[in-house]
């Protein structure tokens, strides 16, 4: 069973996907923390992507294709495709490298959240550096303040979270370019739609009711 889960900004695609990944033995490819590595590794590929997220823009399709379809043709396990697609052209490009892959997508999840929790996630939102952990200051706090209950590494915001501007150009990038595809995996009859408004416990149980046991798998 292979996933890909949608929503704006500050939806919870990384949390939920985390869940998706325990729960259903998936590999988790999120294109955020690939492109992050490239930034931190100073790539090529990294220096590009960083002139983008410095504006609070997204990633050129090309650039995105790239670090996708390398990942895609050499994992041999199933996976969740968490950040990716985001435009048309994206879902013609992964719908190519699937079929030589000789892969397919189950269901795409589309996490629906409001305009005013997406800003107030944000805003609050701490990741540890190392191991990517996302926590809340609110919802989910660490255990220490600023530590990482994991490694105990000073947690970090990222800088296009604490800027408010910079959120609300990527939601307006968000409307533009990636709300359009809700509708064309509605029309391809995948599309599972799922209140992220409620608390991470409700929307863990309603993924689990939308998405069942897929065969071969058993699951807590």
């Amino acid at each position: 069973m292979n996933l890909i889960i949608m929503g704006p900004p500050g939806a919870g695609k990384g949390t939920q996907s985390e869940f998706l990944v325990r729960h259903y033995h998936l590999l988790h490819l999120s294109t955020g923390d690939l492109l992050r590595a490239e930034i931190q590794q100073k790539t090529e590929l990294g220096l590009k992507a960083q002139s983008y997220s410095d504006q609070g823009k997204y990633v050129p399709d090309d650039l995105m294709n790239q670090v996708v379809a390398s990942k895609l043709t050499k994992i041999k396990t199933n996976f969740i495709l968490d950040g990716y697609p985001r435009t048309s052209d994206q879902v013609k490009f992964l719908e190519t490298v699937l079929k030589k892959i000789k892969q397919k997508i189950d269901f795409v999840i589309y996490l629906e959240v409001s305009k005013e929790a997406v800003i107030k996630r944000l805003q609050t939102r701490l990741i540890c550096p190392v191991c990517k952990t996302t926590y809340n200051t609110i919802s989910s706090p660490p255990k220490v303040d600023n530590l990482c209950d994991n490694d105990q590494t000073p947690l970090i915001q990222r800088t296009d979270d604490s800027d408010q501007a910079k959120i609300i150009t990527r939601l307006k990038t968000y409307q533009q370019s990636t709300q359009p595809l809700v509708a064309y995996f509605k029309k391809q009859g995948n599309l599972k739609l799922i209140d992220a408004n409620q608390d991470q416990a409700s929307v863990h149980e309603q993924l689990k009711k939308v998405i069942g046991t897929p065969k071969g798998t058993n699951n807590d």
